[in-house]
């Protein structure tokens, strides 16, 4: 039982020399070779004693470009077994404009004219820069910027809203063309009106908003906004607002006084079938 025993652990010595042995062989062999990371795969070459790592990549036709990280020096002898990686770098450059949404630093919703709007002072910034795009092995890494300009504007927009305060539609007005104009009003029943006022020569009521143009200066059926007044929309005419003339429609003989012949900033929105 005991020579059992001993034959057992003899041969039990005897593989673990060999293992022993053949992981010596391993290291030893490995240890002869140079390790090259680079475009995403592993390049084995020999190590030869005294060559630097530049010659060692002119062996193996591998390219730096100029901006290129490599972990090693260049002009240094390689050892056995050294590990290098080579990080490709990509850079490209460009201009870019970014514009910011609109803040608003004033609104105010007003309800007097047609339908509820809400005029808006607000402010948009302008980005203008140059960059630079940094790329390592393909993968974005960073961006990094050259010049940068920032250009503030001040505007004012107009919100047409529903009859539940949803947003309709949005002027600007910085974009919008505009009239200086002489105003005067008119009322419902006012006897100078067409039809005293009634009715517009589109066929419509006559209210608050409604304004009288000369056709040949403003079409008709044109949403407008007119400085001081409010929404407006062209859907009437006057044998006297001729030119540079428009007539606001108002609710009453006082408030007609109020706007007799006074100078006015009119913006022309767009056409619509309906105000």
């Amino acid at each position: 039982m005991k020579a059992i025993d001993i034959k057992t652990f003899i041969r039990i010595v005897y593989l673990l020399l060999i293992i022993w042995c053949l992981i010596l062989l391993f290291i030893s062999r490995t240890e002869k070779k140079i390790f090259i990371f680079v475009d995403n795969k592993v390049i084995k070459t020999d190590y030869v004693k005294d060559k630097i790592l530049a010659d060692v990549l002119t062996d193996q036709d591998i390219t730096l470009n100029p901006e290129d990280i490599i972990s090693e020096s260049l002009n240094k002898p390689v050892f056995p077994g050294q590990k290098i990686n080579i990080t490709r770098v990509t850079v490209k450059k460009g201009k870019e404009k970014i514009e910011t949404e609109f803040r608003p630093l004033w609104k105010k919703v007003y309800k007097k004219n047609l339908r509820p709007v809400e005029l808006q002072k607000g402010i948009v910034k302008t980005i203008d820069r140059d960059y630079t795009h940094f790329f390592y092995n393909g993968k974005f890494d960073r961006a990094v910027f050259d010049r940068e300009q920032i250009i503030s504007k001040t505007f004012y927009r107009l919100l047409l809203l529903s009859a539940d305060n949803k947003i309709e539609k949005i002027y600007d007005l910085s974009k919008a063309k505009r009239l200086k104009m002489v105003a005067t009003a008119y009322y419902p029943g006012d006897p100078l009106a067409w039809r005293e006022g009634t009715i517009t020569f589109l066929g419509q009521k006559m209210q608050r908003g409604i304004v009288a143009v000369d056709p040949k200066v403003i079409p008709l059926k044109t949403r407008l906004y007119i400085s001081g007044y409010g929404y407006g929309y062209a859907g009437d005419t006057g044998s006297a607002i001729k030119g540079n003339r428009i007539d606001l429609g108002v609710n009453n003989a006082e408030e007609e006084k109020a706007w007799m012949f006074r100078e006015v900033t009119v913006y022309i929105l767009e056409k619509s079938d309906t105000y």
